[in-house]
Parts: C-alpha cells; structure tokens; sequence
C-alpha cells in the first residue's frame, strides 16, 4: 500500500469491552484497564457485573476516549501520581450522568468541582484527587502537557473545574462535533484536526493575557515550561546539574532556583523525572533492555545508586515493579481489545 492509499484509511479506535468477561470479572477487568488514570472502587455490588465500553481515537497529538459505563467511585493517590508518569491535563465532558471530584493537593487542594450532564470539567493527571461518578455516558480529551507549553500555567489553575463558560460550552459543542465526525476522518486528516483542536482549546481556555501583570505572569511560566523541556532532553546525560541547565537556558543560578523552589530544588526535580523515566520504561512490556541499561539510558551510571534512589522515591525495587507490571499484562491479555494505540500507550509515548 503506497503512502496516499495509506493516509486515506478510515481512523480505528481501540476498543475495550468486558462484555465477553464472566461477569465476576468485569469490574476488575476495568479497573485495570484504567489504572495509568486511576484507581477504580465499586459503588454497589451490581456495579461489579455490569458491562463496561470505551473507545480510544488516537489523533496523534490528542486522544478522544468515549466510555459508557456503570459509575464507579475513584482515585489517583500522590503516589500513583509518582508512579504512573502521565502529566496530561484532560477535559471531561459529560453526555449523561454526574460526578464531582475533590483535589487532594497541588495548587487546586481541597477544590471540589461537580459536573452534570452537558458540562466539562478539566483536571491533570499530574495532581493527586478523588470522586464519584454516576452511571455515565462520557467523553475525554487527553492532552499532553508539552502540546501547550507556553499556556501550561494557565491550564494548571483551571485543573479541577467545571468550564461553565460561553467558552466552556462552546468547547463542549466542538467535542461533540468531533465525535460525531471520528468514524469519517482518515489519517491524512489528523494534521488539520490536532490544528482545529490547539487552537479551540487556546481560544477557550487560554486565551491572550490582557495586562501587562498576566503578560510577565506568561513569561515567568513559559520560562519554566522551558526549563522542563530542556530537562526532558538531556536525561540521558549524567553530567547534567544545576549549572549546566542555567548555562543551557542562559540564566541565573537565582533564577533556576525560583523556577524549581516548588520542586525542592533543580537538582531533585532532574533525579525525579529521571526516575520517572525509568519507572516509566520498566513498565512498558515492549521494553527489552536489562533494568541497569534503563537506568544508564536516563543517567544512573551506578547500579546501586538507582537502586537505592528508586527505593526510596517508590517504596519497592526495580526488579519488582518489573515483576508486577509483567503480570498486569498477563491479566490483560483475556480481555477484549481491538484497533490502534490504546489510552495506557497514548499515555505512555506522549507523555
């Protein structure tokens, strides 16, 4: 098949569906099935059997998740946070049904949001919180942090909240737009859509600052989102410090602390995401390589330093979150799952 044939297929979702489960199972089958997003509880007993449908769409830059669903009550503790590296923001709009959602920390703590039908909501993957959601028929937009570098501090204050907004509802009529459209859209459509939808969001959500006060605010946070990136490049890099990320982004030491204080620091936040990293590969069963050549692929040249480092950030070794990840998808493998990319792979290669 040449190129042109081959941009023109019809997109495919990846569907999971536990109506082929033993209905005992289909809650647990769910439950980690989502678990890069949270940790699932049932309600009620019946919850337990009822038959769970999602679609993912896989846009590229974007991933549009359709789920129907029985209700659920739900988590994502600060340490799932640190162990499931997925730093996307994520709207959440609600066709039928209600939830509400409290942040248990970060800028939004102790914030609660309630939704019902017709809302969005838009919360991080990068803050711990808690819910509940009522049998629900939903759509979710995952968006990767980097996509939207330079307005990411004005995302992060809109995290846990209910976008009750002409701009809010005009954001929810473009998502119900685009759904309605999926099954028509071909690869070579894909460009023009993550285009229409940056700049939707952009408009909706981030618009242009309108003081010379929310200007310098952009500046200061732009200067940290880029500070990120310069990180995320360089993790393989063991000699990367403190000093050599000012010198690379051309500021001052005083400058780098101000922008990673929040962190505890430059050089924590480096060995952190360094470790993420490596969580990260360690549980990607398509990963291959011996657990010291992940390490040194992210800048652990000393075997028992990561050990040691990845103990204490985690509370478990290398070797056993390898151990445990390996059955997870084991237990996956009896479940129904068809098309592309799935959500945990979106997760995992856009974050």
């Amino acid at each position: 098949m040449n190129d042109v044939q081959s941009s023109s297929v019809p997109l495919q979702p990846a569907r999971f569906s536990t109506g082929a489960v033993p209905e005992r199972d289909r809650f647990d089958a769910w439950r980690e099935y989502l678990r890069p997003v949270a940790d699932l509880t049932p309600i009620a007993h019946r919850q337990r059997k009822a038959s769970i449908d999602l679609a993912t769409w896989d846009l590229g830059s974007f991933a549009m998740c359709q789920e129907s669903s029985s209700g659920t009550r739900f988590s994502r503790t600060l340490r799932r946070v640190k162990t499931i590296f997925a730093d996307h923001w994520y709207l959440f709009l609600i066709k039928e049904g209600a939830n509400w959602v409290v942040s248990d920390g970060g800028c939004s703590a102790e914030q609660v949001s309630r939704g019902t039908s017709g809302q969005v909501g838009f919360y991080s993957l990068g803050e711990a919180f808690h819910g509940e959601m009522q049998p629900m028929e939903i759509l979710m937009l995952f968006i990767p942090r980097d996509q939207f570098a330079r307005q990411a501090g004005t995302l992060d204050r809109l995290n846990n909240t209910i976008i009750d907004t002409a701009r809010g509802r005009l954001l929810s009529d473009y998502m119900l737009a685009l759904e309605r459209r999926l099954p028509e859209l071909t690869k070579e459509d894909v460009p023009a859509i993550v285009r229409a939808t940056e700049a939707m969001i952009t408009a909706c959500l981030a618009p242009a600052p309108h003081s010379a006060e929310e200007a310098r605010e952009g500046i200061i946070l732009s200067l940290g989102e880029r500070a990120r990136r310069v990180v995320q490049s360089q993790l393989s890099n063991p000699k990367l410090t403190p000093a050599s990320l000012a010198k690379s982004m051309g500021v001052s030491r005083s400058v780098l602390y101000r922008l990673f204080e929040p962190h505890g620091g430059a050089a924590r936040y480096v060995r952190n995401t360094r470790l993420a990293s490596a969580h990260r590969a360690l549980c990607d069963f398509a990963e291959t390589r011996q657990i010291q050549q992940i390490a040194d692929s992210f800048g652990f040249t000393c075997a028992q330093e990561f050990s040691r480092a990845f103990r204490q950030r985690y509370g478990y070794s290398p070797s056993e979150l390898r151990a445990d990840c390996s059955q997870s998808v084991r237990r996956l493998c009896g479940q129904t799952t068809e098309g592309g990319r799935t959500l945990d792979e979106f997760l995992r290669t856009t974050a």
